[in-house]
């Protein structure tokens, strides 16, 4: 009976494979959805446990009986969303609670199923996924459920992958690979500054979910980092901006070259002064890059001026996040979910290089 001691393993390869193989399997989640991205997602699950993994495929109208993969040995389910053209987390949760349901309806808990897994192509996973996972879990004696995102897919692949099977899926690490530097991914395709970004997306995360300790935490970060490179921030706060009009235009919620200047002041109180070129600025560039030529205001340009630059910086970061507010109080939606929203924009709206 063959052991571990048998095989090749991705966890015991130089840095420079592994990373070969992160980039592959990222291009690969970025490029599919929905059909394609469980494919993938079989691939990933071939590559570390070989035949004990099974993939399934529809019947007429009995569907995948809430199965989109199964762990034999382990008695694990795995149901996968891969929506296009978007993750929206309310979709995702409603997804998440059908497919358990049809779970429910076709498999023995315990004896067939011990675990169940919401696999998302998202790069991460939603606290109130979590929190939906552990309140399915609790009330199924017996059943461990869990949700895994993108980044959970990739650590699997990287502590338990067999290389044999990853060179079948993935193909194999040319030696010219050795020579290239590091290479990691920004969020989906745009040129944003990754990890400003993942940063900035955690900070209004933690103030709209009133989560003070973590907040703080963050824009002690935020603020120590501020001052390197204000250009960087000016560049990803900018984007958020642009996010917050997205889905305020594609929500009905106001008009963005006219928006409600007294209810954005009262969602984030900021020093009057502050809203005079500061203000212009940062709204009108955001603005201007969506309405183009339909924005004909004229406002000051940012300039070089560092000071300048910083203030622009604090007043897009404060917008994004009144902005946010006032939809909510608007459209009745839920600022977590509007959030959601924003970096979906975030992530998907091209940056070009003018």
């Amino acid at each position: 009976m063959a052991s571990k001691a048998d095989f090749e393993w991705l966890e015991s390869q130089p840095e420079w494979i592994k990373n070969v193989y992160r980039l592959k399997v990222e291009v690969e989640y970025r490029r599919t959805s929905g059909t394609s991205f469980q494919h993938v997602f079989d691939r990933v699950m071939r590559s570390i446990h070989e035949d004990d993994y099974s993939t399934t495929a529809t019947y007429g109208n009995q569907g995948d009986l809430g199965c989109d993969g199964i762990l034999r040995s382990r008695r694990v389910h795995f149901a996968v969303y891969a929506p296009n053209p978007y993750f929206k987390v309310s979709e995702a949760r409603r997804k998440m609670r059908a497919d358990f349901s049809r779970t429910l309806e076709c498999w023995e808990i315990g004896r067939q199923v011990k675990q169940w897994t919401f696999v998302i192509n998202y790069p991460g996973v939603h606290p109130s996924l979590l929190s939906d996972a552990q309140e399915l879990e609790d009330s199924h004696p017996g059943l461990k459920v869990t949700v895994w995102s993108r980044y959970d897919l990739t650590q699997q692949l990287l502590a338990y992958a067999r290389m044999d099977l990853l060179h079948s899926e993935f193909g194999t690490v040319e030696e010219k690979a050795r020579r290239l530097v590091p290479l990691t991914f920004v969020p989906e395709d745009t040129a944003l500054p990754s990890d400003e970004a993942t940063l900035t997306y955690k900070r209004f995360r933690a103030r709209i979910t009133c989560d003070r300790d973590e907040f703080e935490h963050l824009t002690e970060q935020w603020l120590s980092r501020l001052g390197d490179n204000p250009l960087r921030w000016l560049l990803v706060h900018n984007q958020f901006l642009i996010g917050v009009m997205a889905a305020a235009t594609m929500a009905d919620a106001y008009n963005i070259a006219d928006p409600p200047m007294e209810r954005l002041q009262y969602a984030l109180p900021i020093n009057g002064s502050a809203w005079g070129g500061e203000f212009e600025t940062a709204w009108g560039t955001a603005a201007a890059m969506i309405l183009q030529e339909d924005y004909p205001r004229d406002f000051q340009k940012v300039g070089e001026d560092p000071e300048r630059i910083l203030k622009v910086c604090m007043m897009q970061e404060a917008l994004t996040l009144g902005a946010i507010r006032v939809h909510s109080s608007i459209t009745g939606e839920w600022e977590n979910e509007i959030l959601e929203d924003v970096w979906s924009y975030v992530t998907d709206i091209k940056i070009h290089d003018e």
